[in-house]
């Protein structure tokens, strides 16, 4: 199967650890122009995956800042294109609805919906005039099914997969396929900190596949959906999960 990025320029967000990372890790050895972000500025970041790969590049992104994100999208305007845009950039805050915070509710907003919408909208109409392109949002598990003191953090998921699904059909005239991938209980520094050792064994036994996914595992499929292979899978939600949702 033929998974060939040359020339092509894939903007990932939150691309500096987790599955962002081995999301640029993946498209760039695919041959691909890779942008990646993340909430500090380069010279506070120390990145084996900078200072080893030339054709990846680092741009400060911090969605709670109206002028980060004016300065970002200058720069995607700025490109001769935009083949793939995957909004990966996301948080998390474990609460009960009586207790969560106006701000939390606000800051998950922000990052989780309002990140995605901002960046969709730019380069949706670079892709537009290409006739061509690729737009992957990473959801959740939790835009499917939820979880007590999960509620801001699946209406935004939630909210992620309508905004997939309704974007996905204004730009299937233009070639242009927009899906979202959902991962279930990742390996990731983000999940060990939430969740914590005795949680992570409690949970790993509710899964069919006995083990949490590995974050290549769920690049893998992103990088297939982003590619020439992909022609026609458009507005779906993608549920890697190791039949979790399932048992």
């Amino acid at each position: 199967m033929d998974l060939d990025f040359n020339n092509k320029t894939v903007i990932i967000t939150g691309g500096t650890r987790g599955i962002g990372k081995s999301l640029a890790l993946v498209f760039n050895e695919a041959g691909a122009n890779v942008i990646i972000t993340g909430t500090k500025k380069l010279d506070d970041i120390n990145l084996d995956l900078l200072k080893n790969n030339s054709s990846i590049q680092y741009y400060q992104l911090d969605f709670s800042s109206d002028e980060s994100v004016k300065q970002f999208i200058h720069l995607v305007n700025e490109l001769d294109r935009v083949d793939v845009l995957i909004n990966n950039a996301g948080v998390n805050k474990i609460d009960t609805i009586s207790e969560i915070s106006i701000d939390d509710w606000d800051w998950m907003n922000t990052i989780n919906l309002k990140g995605p919408f901002l960046l969709t909208q730019v380069v949706s109409e670079i892709m537009k005039k290409q006739k061509s392109g690729k737009i992957i949002n990473i959801a959740s598990i939790f835009s499917v099914i939820s979880k007590v003191k999960r509620a801001v953090y699946s209406a935004t998921k939630w909210g992620l997969i309508g905004f997939t699904k309704a974007v996905a059909l204004e730009l299937a005239p233009f070639n242009i396929q927009v899906n979202a991938v959902s991962p279930g209980f990742v390996d990731t520094e983000l999940t060990r900190r939430i969740l914590g050792p005795v949680k992570i064994k409690q949970m790993v036994k509710s899964i069919p596949q006995g083990r949490m996914a590995q974050p290549n595992e769920i690049a893998k499929v992103v990088i297939f959906l982003c590619s020439d292979q992909n022609t026609y899978i458009t507005g779906q939600n993608i549920v890697v999960d190791g039949g979790f949702t399932c048992a």
